[in-house]
């Protein structure tokens, strides 16, 4: 069909639009109506949408099969991320988010990437329509068997800090805004050097599979940190792991501008491996504040990030084709010490949970 480049990134972008925009909408349906559902319903459609793809015949009709698969990831991830908490408890529950999402990058990495070139390969196209029957499989077979068909509730943890009811209610949405903004910052600064890190090497003459390598490193230390830091974290206390991660990245970050050669790239893979925890923290920080309503908060911040960390990237996009690439990937340790003084703005607003009063529900 002769897809451009702008072409596959205008039908990327309408799938996250609608991804992004839905999810706070299918979060608090997913409170009212149950998770398991949204989440079987949600594999089912998209894996169907995908696979209508694979017989369309004009960028119109891939393209709106694309947005429209975009309901699927919207109605996805906000229950699965607060069933996710749910289901560590008051103790494991950064851990158990955590490996929901390092679930997501392995899949994708392994079904999207590795499975689905060799099928390519080997069997033509169409041939990924197995990955889509395959799928549905699974949502029939064993999704709708763990996921509860209700929604369970955290039980609110949080002492009482002596505030008139009102004066807390303030209290939180301000720092529902901060923990806001510390998304941002975070989904700015993992796409920014997903985007800009290979084009900057490539300009300085470094071979495809050299930057290729180390972006594929870069991504594998998030996913690893992101669990690691979680259990910590579950251990030590969010707030302390939370913020140490962020201003470590901004150290490492400082490292790889700084730096040439291999340096740049330990730099880097470092960078990633502490940048990784604060999705999964960030998230459950949010969700904290409101225990009742998880599923939407999760859609809240999950939402947020995708859309501001396109964005931002692509302010910074523009700012490189006015600076230069150097000049503005320099720019990223300073965005990540912002990210985390606004983390610590925001964690040290939260008291720490009692674990007995924060026992979380299944919903079985």
């Amino acid at each position: 069909m002769g897809l451009t480049n702008a072409d596959i990134g205008l039908m990327l972008l309408f799938y996250q639009a609608v991804s992004s925009i839905t999810q706070p909408f299918f979060g608090r349906l997913c409170e009212r109506y149950g998770g398991r559902l949204f989440a079987v319903g949600a594999i089912i459609w998209t894996a169907l949408l995908f696979a209508g793809t694979l017989f369309a015949e004009s960028k119109l009709v891939i393209t709106t099969l694309i947005a429209l698969a975009g309901l699927g990831s919207g109605a996805f991830h906000p229950q699965g991320t607060a069933n996710s908490t749910l289901a560590g408890g008051s103790k494991l529950g950064a851990t158990t988010t955590s490996l929901f999402f390092f679930g997501g990058t392995l899949g994708t990495a392994l079904l999207g990437s590795a499975l689905g070139g060799l099928l390519i390969a080997n069997y033509g196209r169409v041939s990924l329509v197995s990955i889509a029957v395959l799928n549905i499989a699974l949502a029939l077979l064993v999704v709708r068997r763990l996921v509860p068909r209700r929604l369970g509730a955290a039980a609110p943890g949080t002492a009482s800090d002596g505030r008139e009811p009102a004066e807390q209610g303030r209290m939180v949405w301000l720092v529902l805004a901060v923990l806001l903004g510390a998304i941002a910052l975070r989904a700015l600064t993992q796409q920014a050097i997903v985007t800009y890190v290979p084009k900057y090497q490539e300009d300085l003459g470094v071979s495809a599979a050299v930057y290729g390598s180390v972006n594929s490193l870069f991504l594998a230390a998030v996913a690893a940190g992101g669990v690691l830091g979680a259990y910590l974290a579950d251990r030590l206390g969010i707030a302390r792991i939370l913020v140490l991660s962020l201003l470590l990245t901004a150290a490492a970050l400082w490292g790889y501008v700084r730096l040439t050669g291999m340096g740049s790239y330990v730099s880097l893979v470092i960078a990633g491996l502490f940048l990784g925890p604060s999705h999964t923290l960030l998230l459950v920080t949010g969700q904290q504040r409101s225990p009742e309503r998880m599923a939407v908060m999760s859609g809240v911040f999950l939402g947020f990030g995708f859309v501001s960390g396109a964005v931002g990237t692509w302010i910074l996009g523009l700012l490189a084709d006015q600076a230069g690439l150097a000049s503005t990937l320099a720019v990223l340790p300073f965005i990540a010490l912002v990210n985390g003084l606004l983390a610590l703005l925001a964690v040290a607003r939260i008291r720490r949970p009692n674990p007995a009063a924060a026992e979380l529900a299944t919903g079985h």
